[in-house]
């Protein structure tokens, strides 16, 4: 199953830093793992998310060659949205992004609530990070599947030790880099990253309003105008507004 939907990367340049990842035995047993995870949950008539097409979405969009920010969260959203009567996940394959006509998530509203008191970016009417993606930004999250409606339901499958490699292989890049890490999940990953002086690392509280209750705050941590700050310096664009 996962092998198949990495197929879709074959003629993309990320194939060459993720194909020697899915090598060994932990990717077999998570791709083992992943398809279990599936049939259980279509016995108890629940949905995986996101869509199999998607789970690799962030490399697909994401042009490695123009990659300059990593933005890491935990896990998919595990709901659902409705939209023309029909049922939706609001999971797309990039971290913390929702399809356009989804409602914007409570943490994604914190995260543009951010951009727009520190770098003074409108807040957007929609929760499509799709261009943020086209322009660099790799939307990763440490785990790439989640059960409907049970966060972090997918934790022991393995995905972890797959994104801590890619984390790995991404901080030797020889080239500036900026990590944002939201969220103690995240943040954990940190370690896995080999120094290097080119890159900016930030961290930050995940911005769900279930970590706003006490300090540290999401709100006021500065890590996009830090990131921005950084790009600009280094003469890289990116523009964090967003158009319907």
């Amino acid at each position: 199953m996962l092998f198949h939907a990495l197929a879709r990367l074959e003629t993309n340049a990320w194939n060459s830093l993720l194909q020697p990842l899915t090598r060994g035995v932990s990717f077999s047993a998570l791709n083992r793992n992943y398809m279990q995870a599936i049939t259980d949950a279509q016995k108890r008539r629940k949905r995986v998310f996101p869509l199999p097409n998607a789970l690799f979405k962030a490399f697909e969009v994401t042009p490695l060659e123009s990659l300059h920010t990593v933005l890491l969260g935990q896990d998919p959203y595990h709901g659902t949205f409705e939209y023309q009567k029909q049922e939706y996940p609001l999971a797309m394959g990039l971290s913390f992004s929702v399809p356009s006509h989804a409602p914007i998530p409570k943490s994604l509203q914190n995260i543009y609530q951010e951009l727009h008191q520190s770098l003074d970016i409108p807040k957007p009417a929609h929760g499509n990070l799709q261009a943020w993606a086209e322009q660099g930004v790799l939307l990763l999250n440490a785990i790439l599947s989640v059960e409907q409606n049970q966060a972090k339901s997918h934790a022991h499958l393995g995905w972890e030790g797959f994104t801590d490699q890619i984390l790995n292989q991404l901080s030797k890049l020889e080239r500036p880099l900026v990590f944002i890490f939201l969220g103690k999940v995240a943040q954990e990953k940190r370690k896995f990253l080999v120094h290097n002086p080119q890159h900016l690392i930030l961290s930050a509280p995940h911005p769900s309003p279930l970590a706003q209750h006490r300090p540290p705050f999401f709100l006021g941590s500065e890590v996009f105008s830090k990131a921005h700050a950084f790009l600009q310096e280094k003469g890289i664009s990116m523009q964090w507004g967003l158009t319907s």
